[in-house]
């Protein structure tokens, strides 16, 4: 696979899964809000982009790790976003922490200007996505899912992997680990 791969917010978790895809071996480029998070990536390899459409346009796939489902909308919706800078053809992976009403509505707005988008939430703490070990969560086209699976293994248990076809499945799936199913 030679996908060029962007990651967007470096905060405890995404700084660990973009770690993980770059000692992987993947070209990544990087961008967060603040710049010193991405220094150590960077200085292991990285490229900086300076907005989220400049980091979209220089590659092929966009992965946000991002605090809020607000925090999403801005990153991937605003006039600077990954969706004016994401060519058609181009796939967004959504790990934030976010709502399944959100995603499905930029997902949609995604689907408009031929973006797919994999929703892949993650289970297990910020310690386990340090040793590649968290569990990713996976809803969308089962075929992208397929295609992109070399991109989840660095950063997850191998067969932890949950593929739902539907966009959503995966923020479902999350509530109901996250609370036990109770």
């Amino acid at each position: 696979m030679t996908k060029r791969i962007g990651f967007i917010g470096l905060g405890n978790l995404g700084a660990h899964l973009a770690g993980s895809l770059l000692r992987a071996g993947f070209e990544l480029s990087v961008h967060d809000l603040d710049p010193d998070r991405a220094a150590g990536l960077v200085a292991a390899g990285a490229g900086w982009q300076p907005s989220p459409a400049a980091l979209a346009a220089a590659v092929d796939t966009v992965i946000t790790a991002l605090p809020s489902p607000a925090a999403s909308a801005a990153v991937l919706t605003g006039p600077d976003g990954v969706l004016a800078g994401l060519a058609p053809g181009g796939v967004w992976i959504e790990m934030s922490t976010t709502d399944r009403a959100e995603v499905q509505r930029i997902a949609d707005l995604a689907a408009r200007g031929g973006v797919v988008t994999l929703e892949a939430p993650v289970t297990g703490g910020v310690h386990l996505a340090a040793a590649g070990l968290i569990t990713v969560l996976v809803g969308g086209p089962a075929e992208t899912f397929e295609h992109y699976r070399p991109v989840f293994e660095p950063t997850s248990r191998r067969n932890s992997w949950s593929s739902m076809t539907r966009i959503t499945a995966g923020s479902r799936t999350r509530r109901c680990t996250s609370s036990t199913c109770s």
